[in-house]
């Protein structure tokens, strides 16, 4: 975009604004200072975060993919995409993720929530473990006990203390230790290999275990829905009638680099949210957290828009092929169809909120990848 075209305030305004939303993408450690001017908290976000040294207090870090690979003294909280701890824990491990590795000795409590989970065989928990995932393998040595709710469990580590499994598929390996009571819930008998060895009993809970899948519907919701729609298709009108080129060229954005799109706009959807956060607690950021706030949900719209104006621009190139370039109200036009299609994708079985996930991250990281590439060719 030309910055000599900006010559209403309001272009001005929201171009300043956009400015402010992009530097707040871009990744930082950060480090929070105890009563004794030591650091000893580290605070870390971005699209890949992973530790640098030994760590005195506790770890907070939000991003597309966490690699902990030093000693942490204190708490790790830790959410992202993939999540790998390789370092010792010194007190809880608190993780959320697609995918979780746990490969270290963790001094308290573990509480674990992804997609897929696995403890390594050179894990080690003193605490009480509790995991949430569809896979889930339990390996190394845990001091007090484990409680699983997954689908598919596979257990050939050491657990002292008793274990509680809800789950669909339970498998217990010859290379297994359970020193005390194994309950369960399944649809399906567990399998325990005759070589493992359990000192407790194993009791089946009565009934059948399955995964429970929320259905939640507003009765007003119904008739909310076009008032919602015709609110996104006003917003996408004033963005395309005030950034007519930068709305275009993201989009074009968003096919030229769909991975690069969808990898950053990933790492900014879960990385900022913890940085507003932690801006809070310290009070005196509560304004900058507000106004990264602001932008943040700006952002988030903008980079849905963008996705549905890509949509219109492959719609209106099928449609329209060998015809001069469209104008205003076929480009809208357009808009208004790609939103409807937006809103029946995320009634597709299984795959529907998955793909609107990935087409807001598209949007979210084509906007920083363009609005980057603009100031580039403007520094030059």
């Amino acid at each position: 975009m030309n910055i000599k075209s900006l010559n209403s305030p309001w272009q001005r305004l929201a171009h300043t604004g956009l400015a402010a939303f992009v530097g707040a993408m871009i990744s930082w450690p950060v480090a929070a200072a105890d009563e004794t001017g030591s650091v000893a908290n580290v605070y870390l976000a971005g699209a890949e975060a992973h530790t640098e040294g030994p760590i005195p207090g506790d770890l907070v870090a939000a991003a597309g993919r966490i690699r902990v690979d030093h000693a942490v003294n204190g708490d790790s909280v830790l959410a992202a995409g993939s999540i790998e701890v390789y370092g010792k824990i010194g007190d809880d491990l608190r993780a959320a993720g697609g995918v979780i590795g746990v490969s270290s000795h963790v001094g308290g409590e573990a509480l674990l929530a992804g997609g897929s989970v696995s403890l390594g065989p050179h894990s080690e928990i003193n605490g009480r473990v509790w995991i949430v995932g569809n896979d889930i393998v339990i390996g190394g040595r845990l001091h007090n006990g484990l409680k699983i709710y997954g689908k598919n469990v596979l257990v050939l580590g050491e657990v002292t203390g008793p274990v509680e499994i809800n789950a669909e598929k339970i498998e217990i390996l010859g290379t297994a230790r359970i020193l005390g009571d194994v309950t369960y819930s399944s649809n399906h008998e567990i399998k325990i290999d005759p070589n493992a060895r359990i000192t407790g009993s194993v009791v089946r809970q009565p009934g059948t275990f399955e995964f429970y899948h929320p259905h939640v519907e507003f009765p007003a919701w119904t008739a909310f829905r076009p008032l919602l729609l015709l609110g996104l298709l006003a917003a996408g009108t004033l963005l395309y009638a005030a950034f007519p080129r930068f709305t275009l060229t993201t989009a074009r954005t968003i096919s030229a680099s769909p991975l690069k799109s969808v990898g950053l706009g990933a790492a900014i959807f879960f990385s900022l949210p913890p940085v507003i956060l932690l801006l809070v607690i310290t009070i005196i950021g509560i304004p900058i957290a507000m106004a990264l706030l602001a932008l943040y949900a700006t952002g988030l719209l903008i980079g849905y828009l963008a996705v549905a104006f890509f949509i219109g621009n492959a719609l209106l190139n099928a449609a329209r092929r060998h015809q001069p370039a469209p104008g205003f109200g076929w480009r809208i036009g357009a808009l208004a169809v790609a939103l409807v299609i937006l809103m029946l994708a995320r009634h597709l079985p299984y795959i529907g909120d998955l793909l609107i996930f990935v087409a807001l991250f598209a949007g979210v990281g084509a906007i920083v990848l363009q609005a980057f590439s603009n100031y580039a060719s403007r520094a030059a």
